[in-house]
């Protein structure tokens, strides 16, 4: 499936997918196969039992939410946990919720 109709198949603008492709976070496998065409494969078996494990984020918006950081980060442990999941990775960061840039979260969407 081309990376437009996949983008729109998720409820996503093309250009966000096509940046998300450019910067390494799209959350399925992609390659470029020409100079205009983007191929995501939606076939790829990427579920949990397969990649290794779940990585879990938390965020919150001001330094003075810190604790609560601390215990949304346990809470994602303990209904890991509780799912049966292998926890491989934590990420947490202290960010706005009006900026879309939250670093943390790209790097964990873009680990493979």
């Amino acid at each position: 499936m081309n990376l437009t109709d996949w983008a729109r198949a998720q409820g996503i603008a093309p250009r966000t997918a096509y940046r998300w492709f450019r910067e390494g976070t799209l959350p399925v496998p992609a390659r470029r196969v020409g100079p205009r065409t983007i191929l995501v494969n939606i076939d790829a078996n990427t579920s949990p039992s397969v990649t290794g494990g779940v990585g879990l984020y938390a965020r919150v918006s001001s330094h003075d939410q810190k604790p609560d950081l601390r215990r949304q980060t346990a809470r994602l442990e303990a209904w890991a946990a509780k799912a049966g999941q292998k926890v491989v990775r934590i990420e947490s960061e202290i960010a706005s919720g009006m900026n879309g840039c939250r670093v943390k979260a790209k790097r964990l969407l873009a680990d493979p």
